[in-house]
C-alpha cells in the first residue's frame, strides 16, 4: 500500500486552514438556514459575520505554520539526539571496526591538516600586524638577505638613493619603509667574551610605525634614525632575544652592546607576537639603516647607485588601491633610473624598459622560505587529497559491510514504520560521529605531524622558526574537511544500507536484505577499483620524484664533490681588510695545506655552495649584443690553484697563480659556457673583456663547466678573478676549500685549530663538507620526495586492505558455492585460482583506469622533475609491480582461507 501523500509544509498549512475555515463558514451557514434564512442569503450572512476572510486566513496560516516550525525543530532536535545516543551504542557494540574506522579517518584528515598547516604558515597566514591587508611590497620578497652589484637596473632589489627618491610620496602611502641585509652578526657586551651570532636587519626609521607596532618596553625607532649616516647608534631588540640573552631584564634599556665592532644602545623590546616582516626568519635585532657603514664597513652601500640591497614595504594611503599605488611607483622606479642611471651601459634605456619590477601585495610579509617550497607544498596538498580519497574508499567500504550485516535491523525499523529518511538521518549521524572523531584524532597527529615536516624541511640544518598555531583558518579546514570526508564515505553506505529488501527481510535471509542482485557487492568492488587508480597516480608519482632526487644526487658537478671541505670565517668583520685581508687568506691557506690529510687549499669570496652569488655586466669586442642579459655574466673571486683545489678541469690555458697579485696584469679564468657563447669555436685564452666600464681584463684559462651553485639547473655562464687583486674591490667574505684525500669530515678539528693558530679570536662561521652543502642545496627536493613516497606506501597499504576486505567479504558470501564446487571436484589450487582471478580482474580495471590517470596527473610535477620524464618507462613498471605484487599478496589470504572450506560444512550453513 502506497503511502498517503504529503503536501510541503507550506502549502500543507494553507490546505489544512482552508478546509477548516470552509467547514466553519458551512457549519454558520447551515445554523441561519435553520433559522429560517434563505440559502443564499445565509451564506451571504455567514460570510459578513466572519468578516475579511482574507485576513483571517493569512493570520491562522502563520499561526500555524510558526507552530509547526517550533514543533519540527523540537522533533529534529529530539530526534537528533535520539540518533546520537543510538549510534554512540552501536560504534561501542563494534568498538574494533570503529576504532578502525577511525584510525583510517584520522591518518587521512591528520595528514591532510599537516600539510595545510604548513601551506597555512608559509602561503597564506598574513603578517600579524594591524591592516596587513593595506601593506604593498616593492621587491622580490625572496631575497631578503640578498645583496647585487649591477650597473644594470634591478628589479628584485631596490638601492638606497632609489628608495629615497620614491618614498616621500604620501598620496600613495602613509609611510615606505626599507630593510635589508645583513643576517648573523657579531654581538658581544662592554665587558667582552664570547660573541654571540643573533639574526640583525637593518631597517629604516620609520620601519615599526608603517607595520603598526609599537615597544613592550622602550621605543622604537622614529625620524631621529634616519637623521643621518652614523647618527643613530642605537638597536631594537625582539621579545625572544630579550629572554634568551637578557633574562627579561627590564633594566636592559640603555645596554651597550657591541655589534659588528661598533657600539649601539638597545632602546626596546619588541612584543612577543612581532619576529620581523619575513615568514620564516626570527629576527633578534633591529639597526638602522643609517648605521649601515658601521655595521657594514666593507660594503659602501647608502650613496652607491649600484648596489642593490632592499626590500620596501608600505602602507597605502586612505582610498588608494594596491593597483594604483602599483602603477605609480613603477612609473617612479622607472623614471628615477632613468634620470639617475646607475652605469653606463649602452642598451641602458632598453634594460629599464625590459626590467620586471616586484610590486604586490605586503600582506603575508616577504618570505624566502614561499619561493622555495611553494610548488612542493601544493603538490604535497594534492598527494595527500588523493591519500584521503583513498582512506574514504576504504571506511566506504567498511561501512558498507556493516550496513549488510545490519540488514535484518534496518528491515524490522522499516517495518514498524520508520521511513527510509529516517534510517538514512541514523546512518548518516553515526557517519558523522565517525567523521568527528576521526577529524579529533587527526588534529593531534597534524600537531605532531607539521612540526616533523619543519623538521624534515631543515634537514640538519637550524630549526625553521614557523609558527603553526592552530589558528582559526587550520581549524575551519579540519571541520570542513571532517565534513566533506563524512560526505564522501557515508553517503552511499547510507544510502544501501537504508534500502532495504522487506521480502527478503520476511524470507529470513539476511545476506540478501541490502546490498542488490544476486548476493553481490559491485559497489565495493568499484571503489577497489577507485583505490587502485589512486594508489597507481601516488606511486607513480613518488617513483618519478625518487628517481629524479637521484640524478641530482649524483649529478656530475665538474668537482671533486667527495673530498672538498669548506671553511668560511669572517675575515672582514674582523677589521682585515685591503693587504690585509690578502696576506690574512694566503698564510691561513698556506696552514691549511700544509696539515696531514690535506691534499691542496685555495680561497674564494663565493665559495662553493655557500648561497652567495655576483653578477656583473660585461662588454665583448667584437659580439653582437642580442638583449640585455647578453651581457650578464656571474663571478667569483678565487685565490691562486682554485681549480687544481676544486678538482675542476682546465680544457684551456692556465690557473691563477701566486703572482696574479694586485699591481699585476688584470686576469680571468672563465668557464666552458661563457667561452662558446661569446667565442663559438674559437680559443677563448687571450681575449679582451671589459667590465666595471673601464678595466680591461685578458683571459688566462678556460675551465669546464661546474655545478658549484646549484644541482638542479644548468651551469650559467661564469668568470673567476684573483682574489689578491680586488678588481671588485676587497671580497666581501673568505671561504676556503680543502682538498682531503680521505674523509674530509675528519679535518673539521684539526682545521679548526689551525685557525685559532693564526688568529685567535676570529669567528669561524661555518666547516662543512662539500656533500653536506649539496644535500641541503635540495632540501626541499628531499622533503617532497620523502613524503610522496610515504604517501604511496599508505595509499598501497590501504588498496591492500580494502581489496584484502572485499575478498574476504566476497568468500564469506559464497561459501556456499565453494563448497558446492568442492563437493563436485575442485581442488585447492582450482579455488584458489578462482578467487585470485577475480581479484587480479578488479586490480586489472583499476590499473588499465590508472595508467592514464597517473600520467596526466604527473604533468603537474614537471617542474619538480629534473632529468626524468614524467611518462617514465621505469617508475612506471616498478609501480606496476609494486602494485600488482601488493594485490596479489592483499589476494592470496582470502584465497587461501577458501581453498580450506570444507564442502559439508558449507552446504550445512546453507
Amino acid at each position: 500500500m502506497k503511502p498517503p501523500f504529503r503536501r510541503p509544509g507550506r502549502a500543507r498549512v494553507a490546505h489544512e486552514v482552508d478546509d477548516e475555515l470552509a467547514f466553519h463558514l458551512d457549519m454558520r451557514t447551515s445554523q441561519l438556514i435553520a433559522q429560517g434564512y434563505p440559502e443564499a442569503a445565509a451564506r451571504r450572512e455567514a460570510e459578513r459575520q466572519f468578516g475579511d476572510m482574507t485576513s483571517v486566513r493569512d493570520a491562522c496560516v502563520t499561526m500555524d505554520q510558526s507552530r509547526e516550525r517550533v514543533t519540527r525543530r523540537t522533533d529534529m532536535i529530539g530526534e537528533l539526539k535520539q540518533d546520537i545516543v543510538f549510534g554512540l551504542r552501536t560504534l561501542r557494540r563494534s568498538p574494533l571496526s570503529s576504532i578502525v574506522v577511525v584510525l583510517t579517518l584520522a591518518l587521512g584528515i591528520g595528514a591532510n591538516t599537516s600539510i595545510f598547516t604548513l601551506v597555512d604558515a608559509v602561503l597564506l597566514r598574513p603578517l600579524p600586524v594591524p591592516h596587513a591587508e593595506r601593506l604593498i611590497a616593492i621587491g622580490d620578497g625572496s631575497r631578503v638577505g640578498g645583496t647585487s652589484f649591477s650597473d644594470a637596473p634591478r628589479g628584485d632589489l631596490i638601492s638606497y638613493p632609489l628608495y629615497q627618491a620614491i618614498a616621500p610620496h604620501p598620496e600613495l602611502a602613509s609611510g615606505l619603509l626599507a630593510s635589508g641585509s645583513p643576517g648573523r652578526l657579531d654581538v658581544a657586551s662592554e665587558s667582552g667574551g664570547e660573541p654571540e651570532h643573533p639574526r640583525g636587519r637593518l631597517v629604516s626609521g620609520n620601519y615599526f610605525s608603517v607595520l603598526g607596532v609599537t615597544a613592550m618596553l622602550g621605543r622604537t625607532f622614529d625620524a631621529r634614525e634616519d637623521a643621518g649616516v652614523g647618527s643613530s647608534p642605537v638597536a631594537a631588540i625582539s621579545y625572544a632575544y630579550w629572554t634568551r640573552r637578557f633574562h627579561r631584564d627590564s633594566s636592559v634599556i640603555g645596554r651597550s652592546i657591541i655589534v659588528n665592532g661598533s657600539g649601539l644602545t638597545i632602546v626596546g623590546v619588541t612584543p612577543p607576537w612581532f619576529e620581523g616582516e619575513i615568514v620564516g626568519f626570527s629576527n633578534d635585532l633591529w639597526i638602522p639603516l643609517t648605521m649601515t657603514p658601521l655595521v657594514r664597513a666593507h660594503q659602501p652601500l647608502l650613496d652607491n647607485r649600484t648596489a642593490y640591497w632592499l626590500l620596501l614595504m608600505g602602507r597605502l594611503a586612505p582610498g588608494v588601491t594596491p593597483a594604483r599605488a602599483g602603477a605609480r611607483y613603477d612609473e617612479l622606479i622607472r623614471q628615477d633610473l632613468r634620470d639617475h642611471p646607475p652605469g653606463s651601459a649602452g642598451l641602458f634605456t632598453q634594460e629599464v624598459r625590459d626590467t620586471r619590477l616586484f610590486i604586490g601585495s605586503g600582506a603575508r610579509g616577504f618570505s624566502r622560505l614561499r619561493g622555495l617550497y611553494q610548488a612542493p607544498l601544493v603538490t604535497l596538498m594534492i598527494g595527500v587529497g588523493l591519500l584521503l580519497l583513498i582512506v574514504c574508499a576504504n571506511v566506504a567500504n567498511l561501512l558498507m559491510a556493516r550496513a549488510v550485516a545490519r540488514g535484518r535491523e534496518m528491515s524490522v525499523r522499516q517495518a514498524l514504520g520508520a521511513a527510509r529518511g529516517r534510517l538514512l538521518r541514523q546512518l548518516l549521524t553515526e557517519s558523522l560521529l565517525l567523521g568527528l572523531a576521526g577529524a579529533g584524532a587527526g588534529l593531534l597527529l597534524s600537531y605532531w605531524g607539521s612540526r616533523l615536516l619543519l623538521t624534515l624541511a631543515a634537514d640538519g640544518t637550524a630549526a625553521i622558526p614557523l609558527a603553526l598555531n592552530l589558528d582559526r583558518v587550520v581549524l575551519g579546514f579540519t571541520v570542513l574537511l571532517a565534513l566533506l570526508t563524512v560526505l564522501l564515505f557515508g553517503l552511499v553506505p547510507a544510502l544501501r544500507g537504508s534500502r532495504v529488501d522487506l521480502a527478503a527481510a520476511l524470507r529470513g535471509h539476511a545476506r540478501s536484505v541490502t546490498g542488490g542482485r544476486g548476493g553481490r557487492v559491485p559497489l565495493g568492488r568499484i571503489l577497489i577499483v577507485a583505490q587502485v587508480a589512486l594508489s597507481m597516480v601516488l606511486l607513480l608519482g613518488a617513483g618519478l620524484l625518487v628517481r629524479s632526487l637521484a640524478g641530482v644526487e649524483n649529478a656530475d658537478t665538474g668537482i671533486d664533490r667527495d673530498h672538498l671541505l669548506i671553511v668560511e670565517v669572517n675575515a672582514r668583520g674582523h677589521g682585515y681588510d685591503g693587504e690585509r685581508l690578502s696576506h690574512f687568506a694566503q698564510n691561513l691557506s698556506a696552514r691549511f695545506a700544509a696539515l696531514p690529510g690535506v691534499t691542496s687549499s685555495a680561497f674564494s669570496e663565493n665559495g662553493i655552495f655557500s648561497g652567495t652569488e655576483s653578477e656583473t655586466n660585461l662588454e665583448i669586442p667584437g659580439f653582437t649584443v642580442r638583449n640585455a642579459a647578453d651581457t650578464s655574466a656571474a663571478y667569483d673571486q678565487t685565490g691562486p690553484g682554485y681549480v687544481a683545489a676544486t678538482g675542476a678541469h682546465l680544457v684551456d690555458g692556465r690557473d691563477f697563480a701566486a703572482s696574479d697579485v694586485e699591481h699585476g696584469e688584470r686576469v680571468m679564468v672563465i668557464n666552458r659556457s661563457m667561452a662558446s657563447h661569446y667565442w663559438p669555436g674559437a680559443s677563448a685564452v687571450g681575449r679582451i673583456v671589459t667590465f666595471n666600464d673601464t678595466i680591461p681584463v685578458r683571459i688566462v684559462g678556460v675551465v669546464a663547466d661546474i655545478r658549484d651553485h646549484d644541482l638542479v639547473t644548468e651551469p650559467v655562464r661564469r668568470f673567476y678573478v684573483p682574489y689578491l687583486q680586488r678588481q671588485f674591490g676587497d671580497p666581501t667574505n673568505l671561504r676556503f676549500e680543502l682538498r682531503a684525500a680521505g674523509n674530509p669530515v675528519a679535518l673539521a678539528n684539526t682545521v679548526r685549530a689551525a685557525i685559532r693558530a693564526e688568529d685567535g679570536t676570529i669567528p669561524i662561521n661555518a666547516i662543512d663538507p662539500l656533500t653536506e652543502l649539496m644535500r641541503q642545496s635540495i632540501r626541499e627536493q628531499r622533503l617532497l620526495t620523502r613524503l610522496a613516497a610515504g604517501f604511496g606506501v599508505m595509499a598501497l597499504l590501504l588498496a591492500a586492505i580494502g581489496l584484502y576486505g572485499v575478498m574476504t567479504y566476497a568468500v564469506s558470501r559464497r561459501t556456499g558455492e565453494i563448497g558446492l564446487r568442492g563437493a563436485l571436484g575442485a581442488g585447492r589450487g582450482d579455488v584458489i585460482g578462482m578467487v585470485l582471478g577475480d581479484a587480479m580482474k578488479v586490480v586489472g580495471i583499476g590499473v588499465v583506469l590508472g595508467i592514464p590517470a597517473s600520467l596526466a596527473a604527473t604533468q603537474l610535477l614537471k617542474s619538480q622533475l629534473h632529468g626524468v620524464a614524467t611518462g617514465d618507462p621505469v617508475a612506471l613498471i616498478a609501480a606496476l609491480l609494486v602494485l600488482a605484487t601488493t594485490a596479489f599478496v592483499a589476494a592470496l589470504l582470502p584465497a587461501l582461507r577458501a581453498s580450506r572450506v570444507a564442502p559439508i560444512v558449507a552446504l550445512s550453513q546453507e
